[in-house]
């Protein structure tokens, strides 16, 4: 690549050379030869292929997920929630050691521990930027003094579910255990909840939920801001 200093009317083509203008600079630049045909079969985009055949079904994987987790996920900022989701499971792919580039799966990354690990704590909502002490066993433990409540806010709703994730079926199902609402002003230093009942078949991500309501006219409604939801994977099995 080259710069012009010179001004003048240029071609835009000039030999196997183009001219084009770029921030006010005038710019001359070798063809670079790629076309669609070239991406397609030439071994020199053959990383690209990989990349885009990984992307894309990871793309789509990440999409059903979410569906099967849209009755819990915040409805705002939606699209850096669908951005970190799937940034977050294409690390997770690249602990898949075993298969080539290329045909690399969310699954396989999950199988390992270095996979399980890497999304322990992973907070599906943006917003939520302050650390939530968290420990799994038969039940779920929680330090709620770290929990941050939004303003005028009165209750949280701590929930703890299951997304069970049958790969072959791509059947991703929600699993709900029980709602425990407690009162901003008593509620007890740790909470216990406990886990979901129903039994799971497939690789399965234990998921807590915290929302957040306001009392109006005596009745309980959700903040009109679902910001500050938590929705935190805890543990991956």
């Amino acid at each position: 690549m080259a710069i012009i200093k010179t001004p003048g009317n240029y071609p835009k083509r000039i030999g196997n050379y183009v001219i084009y203008t770029s921030r006010e600079q005038i710019i001359l630049r070798s063809i670079s030869g790629f076309t669609s045909a070239a991406l397609k079969k030439s071994a020199k985009y053959k990383k690209c292929r990989q990349n885009a055949s990984e992307f894309g079904r990871l793309s789509a994987l990440c999409k059903t997920i979410r569906i099967a987790l849209q009755p819990i996920l915040p409805k705002a900022n939606n699209l850096a929630i669908v951005n970190g989701c799937t940034k977050i499971m294409r690390e997770v792919m690249t602990f898949d050691t075993v298969s080539k580039k290329g045909m690399r799966t969310l699954e396989a990354g999950l199988s390992t521990i270095e996979g399980k690990l890497h999304l322990q704590n992973y907070q599906f909502n943006p917003q939520i930027t302050y650390a939530l002490p968290v420990t799994v066993s038969d039940t779920v433990t929680i330090d709620a003094t770290a929990i941050v409540f939004p303003k005028q806010s009165q209750y949280v709703a701590a929930t703890v579910h299951y997304l069970d994730c049958d790969w072959e079926t791509k059947n991703h199902m929600l699993i709900t255990g029980e709602k425990t609402l407690y009162k901003r002003n008593e509620i007890p230093a740790i909470l216990t909840l406990p886990l979901p009942e129903e039994t799971t078949k497939g690789t399965v991500f234990t998921i807590l939920e915290l929302a957040f309501y306001k009392k109006v006219k005596g009745n309980l409604v959700t903040m009109e801001e679902d910001s500050s939801k938590v929705v935190m994977i805890l543990r991956v099995e």
